[in-house]
């Protein structure tokens, strides 16, 4: 013992043990409370958060009524018209395609999600196409690029777009395309746009005849374009949405105008057509021009249209013993990079 340090009693050392346990425990209590308070805290905030759901639930539903009226009057306001002009409601349906009007919200989950170079409705697919002057362009998108050079009169884009062995060295020549101007441009690209397609249906018939055995339904061309696509890539999540989408979608619906007048006089090849022609060509198309083209839109649903989501696909791909991250060959390649917007405002 230390010099001048006095015993403590024995009373006295447990008082002090007494009095560290009341604090320890008192510790506890608080912080027992402090968890009961901030669990209580989460509730009311999950409380608050279904109320704004269910009022975000009643607004959209208010709003999609309102929709519905406006749309109501709209329609009213073309059946006058059609009535001052004299044409029919049945004239009026088959004047144009009706699919590509809808809104997002009304598409559901039936549509093709178009775009990438092994995609035949896509403006990046390549083959070989002939303009009206008698030039030949490698793509459609290819022909749009040719067009946008010719516009502003630099011949030397154009035969940079025209001669390039590969979509990348046609993409390079489109952005170096001298005194471009992009409100002209804007005024111009549709009409380009929608030409380049309908050359590819006027003379490439196996892609006509799949655009006729899609029917009605809704295609949607996926690019970050927010012009000619809903603004987001295939390999995108939101891309499978319409909810998300917040591109125009003018590719898509050129598509569907064009498909609309394309079923107006379009016929499946008889037999016996085909097999005359068969004997001409020395060529196997197959016994019956419909069935086969069948077969290969649902094969391209299943294989290019599909739509799925990325994380999905990593897990399928590691089921079956392939690397994370590496694409499967059979989808058809990659998303489409657009029409060659790259660092270029106003080209798509």
């Amino acid at each position: 013992m230390d010099e001048g340090s006095q015993p403590q009693p024995l009373s006295a050392v447990g008082r002090g043990a007494s009095a560290a346990k009341n604090a320890s425990n008192f510790n506890v209590q608080n912080e027992i409370l402090w968890i009961k308070q901030d669990a209580a805290q989460v509730r009311n905030a999950v409380l608050l958060l279904e109320q704004e759901k269910d009022s975000l639930r009643k607004a959209i539903r208010k709003l999609k009524l309102e929709n519905q009226r406006v749309k109501q009057k709209v329609k009213t306001l073309q059946d006058t018209i059609n009535h001052l002009k004299g044409v029919s409601k049945d004239d009026a349906v088959t004047n144009g395609a009706t699919e590509a009007e809808l809104d997002y919200d009304e598409i559901g989950r039936d549509f093709l999600l178009i775009g990438g170079v092994h995609d035949p409705f896509a403006l990046r697919h390549e083959v070989l196409i002939r303009d009206s002057n008698g030039v030949e362009h490698k793509s459609a998108e290819r022909y749009y690029w040719y067009k946008m050079a010719e516009t502003f009169n630099d011949k030397e884009a154009m035969r940079k777009v025209q001669e390039a062995k590969n979509v990348t060295e046609a993409e390079e020549a489109m952005k170096n395309i001298q005194k471009f101007d992009e409100k002209v441009w804007n005024e111009l690209k549709l009409s380009y746009w929608e030409e380049g397609q309908r050359l590819k249906l006027q003379q490439v018939r196996w892609i006509a005849n799949l655009l006729v055995a899609s029917g009605t339904i809704y295609i949607a061309v996926a690019s970050q374009d927010k012009f000619f696509g809903t603004g987001w890539r295939k390999n995108r999540q939101e891309a499978n949405k319409p909810i998300f989408w917040d591109g125009e979608n003018q590719g898509g619906k050129a598509l569907m105008k064009l498909r609309h007048m394309l079923i107006q006089t379009h016929a499946w090849l008889a037999l016996m057509k085909l097999r005359h022609m068969l004997i001409q060509t020395h060529a196997w198309l197959g016994p019956n021009e419909e069935d086969e083209t069948q077969k290969k839109y649902k094969d391209l649903r299943r294989f290019v249209w599909r739509r799925i989501d990325p994380a999905k696909r990593l897990q399928v791909m590691a089921t079956r013993g392939r690397p994370r991250g590496v694409g499967g060959g059979r989808r058809g390649g990659g998303p489409s990079r657009g029409y060659g917007s790259g660092p270029v405002a106003g080209r798509p």
